[in-house]
């Protein structure tokens, strides 16, 4: 289990991750949405909805149980709710309005998100848009290409990869044209074209002969 801390200035905490209404409720699921805005834009009806269970604050604490599809389902240990769960109360909100310590279970929680070129939401993601926002969430920027990440992190002697480090590839000496997170030595999570979405796997013999390096960041 995981601990994260509330970046966006207020994140409502849902019932379950499809509880969010289409238009009504997209300005609450940004990652620095305005609250005001969004409750100026409810009527009286659209006040009262049994979705929303309560509110977390910038810099709130929670217990990450779970992620998936972008979405984290969390105890919130600062608001007491013994009748839920004796740790707090327990709800999902987005991720990106999660700060978290670790890239690598950011990413995760990505796991099975369609394989999009140039995404970077939810509904598709390639594999630098992926290192990039996994690391840009624990405060990191990197370069938003992979041939950039490479340029910007630093080369590990063969063998020394560790979980957190990056793999990258390139076919026949060009330049770099995909990158994974090392989650073992020879493991890898990485929005993969081929399977046509986010998945965790042992390196496939036709990656392994593309590797050019692990590269680790900082």
């Amino acid at each position: 289990m995981k601990t994260a801390t509330v970046s966006a200035p207020v994140a409502t905490l849902w019932a379950t991750p499809d509880a969010p209404r289409p238009v009504l409720d997209a300005i609450a699921l940004e990652p620095q949405g305005d609250p005001r805005e969004w409750v100026s834009g409810l009527d009286d009806d659209g006040r009262i909805y049994r979705g929303i269970l309560t509110q977390l604050l910038h810099g709130e604490p929670v217990l990450v149980e779970e992620v998936s599809q972008g979405w984290a389902r969390v105890v919130a240990t600062a608001q007491p709710a013994a009748k839920l769960d004796p740790r707090g109360y327990p709800g999902w909100l987005p991720l990106h309005q999660l700060k978290f310590d670790d890239a690598v279970e950011i990413a995760r929680g990505w796991l099975g998100t369609p394989y999009v070129w140039g995404g970077l939401t939810p509904h598709g993601i390639d594999c630098s848009g992926l290192v990039h926002l996994a690391f840009r969430q624990v405060g990191l920027t990197l370069p938003r290409d992979a041939d950039d990440q490479a340029r910007a992190t630093t080369l590990l002697a063969p063998g020394s990869e560790q979980r957190g480090d990056l793999y990258f590839f390139a076919e026949k000496a060009a330049k770099v044209t995909h990158v994974g997170f090392v989650t073992s030595p020879g493991r890898m999570l990485h929005a993969c074209s081929d399977a046509g979405r986010v998945v965790e796997e042992e390196l496939p013999t036709g990656r392994r002969a593309t590797l050019v390096g692990a590269h680790r960041v900082g």
